[in-house]
């Protein structure tokens, strides 16, 4: 209802009212000023119960609200009370709400706002948005890191076979030391050779620097067959000699075979087989459960024809070994050569005449040694992850069950964290893509502590077990101050404080401004103390006259 509407109704209202009371009913003898009255404090009422509110359009200044995060590290060495102290003055008189929290501390309540970073700037680099401001205070002392980085050794290897091993530091030491199975070396870089006998062997390496030493135990499992081939052939034949040189080139080992000699002292090794009858490869066949490549023995095979290797499918590529293989004839046709079984038959075909001729032989004969190695390689489960780590680092181990084609497979693995024989953890795997599995975890003390990781794929069960050490200090005091990230942050910060005085000039020089909102202020009209002042008086005049008058 509008406002003159609500006026004329109350003022017609209030003169209907008054002349009922004071004029019809007492039409002999009226009375003007009680009438007055009445009309006075029923006009009123009725317009307060008519009339319209008020509208007036109020500006509200709202503070802008900025996220104070605060790195509480093992590293800070300045304490952040003054800071605060300054902070909070600023916010008494600018437009500003602080909302404080935990820098090391998830996010997820102020990850949309403004923030401020305060701390000694010793952090990894941030997801989401920059700083807007900083205040970067003074740091302890860092701890010096381990000498020792990382080792690069592998972790199985052949009984008597030569391995390399490569100790990486994060600062030159003044000496070195690595022992093997009672063999010693005092280099950074050298070789060790592998026992006799299978089993796991401890390599461990000492460094060090002003009296500070460093040292590392890595676990290496020394077994009969790991990367080997056997040839078996009646007398020095020049297939015997391209294995050998692909030996050197490949990396693995061999073992020389004659025939004789393998009825004795055959090995479960995939196999070069060179002639023999077909009874003869048949019984071979039967005694191997790793795969075998038949090749002719006569130096007077003609070379006739090119072998074309042809790779498929193409997840293979990165491994090298072909599914079948092709020999084009002098009469361009084409035969097809293919796997049979785990067995590839590579007879009819003189493979050091046609590769002198032809050096598509060569590739093709290397892709089938290849393939030798290939299948008879055991599916393994494989874990990568750290050995050394400091307090309440986040840590974690990916973990996958490999086929000899370095295709992960679908499993079930699970992982217990023990010390010394007690269940500290047991991490929940966590899927990654590609049939991988992710354990993580941190540790709150020091120590050693043996990680069991046991695995199940195609009916197979897998084992793997290492040990970690937990370094006695948080990594925050070893983690240096970011120059690089800093350096990026200060492009598009709009100021950066080291103490209270250098904040104090930033905060006065600081052109904050609020955010303000428009709102509809509704009053009623009749919300006045004068209204109801009127209306008292009007109503009581009236009450005390009809007293005086005897009007009941």
């Amino acid at each position: 209802m509008k406002l003159l509407t609500a006026a004329i109704l109350a003022l017609v209202l209030g003169l209907a009212v008054a002349w009922y009371m004071y004029f019809y009913k007492r039409r002999s003898a009226p009375y003007w000023v009680l009438a007055f009255f009445r009309f006075g404090w029923v006009g009123m009422l009725f317009f307060a119960l008519f009339a319209p509110e008020r509208e007036e359009q109020v500006v509200v200044e709202q503070p802008q609200l900025i996220s104070l995060r605060i790195d509480t590290s093992a590293s800070l060495k300045s304490p952040v009370n003054g800071i605060l102290d300054v902070l909070f003055d600023f916010e008494k008189n600018a437009p500003v709400k602080w909302v404080f929290s935990d820098f090391n501390s998830s996010q997820e309540q102020s990850d949309e706002l403004p923030w401020i970073y305060i701390g000694d700037g010793h952090i990894d680099v941030q997801a989401g948005t920059d700083p807007v401001a900083s205040v970067l205070l003074e740091a302890n002392t860092l701890l010096s890191p381990p000498l020792i980085k990382n080792v690069i050794v592998p972790d199985r290897v052949e009984i008597g076979a030569r391995f390399d091993y490569r100790v990486r530091f994060t600062a030159e030491p003044e000496s070195v030391r690595a022992t093997f199975n009672g063999k010693f070396h005092n280099k950074s870089t050298a070789a060790f050779i592998a026992p006799d006998r299978p089993g796991m062997y401890q390599l461990i390496l000492t460094a060090e620097k002003n009296g500070v030493k460093d040292l590392i135990e890595l676990s290496i499992e020394v077994v009969p067959y790991f990367n080997s081939i056997q040839v078996i052939y009646p007398y020095p034949h020049p297939h015997v000699g391209m294995v050998t040189r692909l030996a050197q080139e490949l990396g693995f080992t061999y073992h020389l075979l004659s025939w004789k000699e393998a009825k004795t002292q055959l090995k479960q090794l995939p196999t070069v087989a060179i002639g023999g009858g077909a009874a003869v490869f048949e019984q071979l066949d039967a005694q191997l459960d790793k795969p075998i490549l038949w090749l002719d023995l006569s130096n007077e095979i003609p070379s006739q024809g090119v072998a074309n290797r042809i790779q498929t499918p193409e997840a293979l590529a990165s491994i090298g070994a072909p599914e079948y293989y092709t020999v084009r004839q002098r009469d361009k046709k084409k035969i097809r050569l293919q796997q049979s079984g785990q067995n590839w038959n590579g007879r009819g075909i003189n493979w050091f005449q046609n590769g002198l001729a032809y050096p598509e032989t060569g590739s093709v004969f290397r892709s089938l040694i290849k393939g030798l190695l290939r299948d008879s390689r055991p599916d393994e489960l494989r874990v990568s992850g750290p050995e050394r780590l400091y307090q309440s680092q986040e840590a974690e181990w990916v973990v996958s069950v490999v086929n000899n084609r370095s295709m992960a497979q679908a499993a079930t693995v699970e992982m217990k964290i023990t010390r010394d024989g007690e269940v500290f953890d047991v991490p929940q795997a966590a899927a990654i893509e590609g049939n991988g599995y992710v354990f993580s975890t941190s540790f709150s003390s020091a120590g050693t502590y043996t990680l069991d990781i046991i695995a199940e794929a195609s009916n197979d069960q897998y084992s793997w077990r290492n040990t970690v050490t937990v370094l006695p200090a948080s990594i925050e005091q070893y983690r240096p101050f970011n120059k690089a990230l800093w350096d990026s942050y200060s492009k598009n910060e709009l100021f950066r404080a080291t103490d209270e005085s250098t904040l104090q000039i930033a905060l006065d020089n600081w052109e904050l401004e609020g955010r303000s909102m428009v709102r509809t202020k509704k009053t009623p009209q009749h919300n006045l103390w004068w209204y109801w002042g009127a209306f008292l008086f009007f109503a009581f005049a009236e009450w005390l006259l009809r007293r005086r008058k005897g009007l009941s």
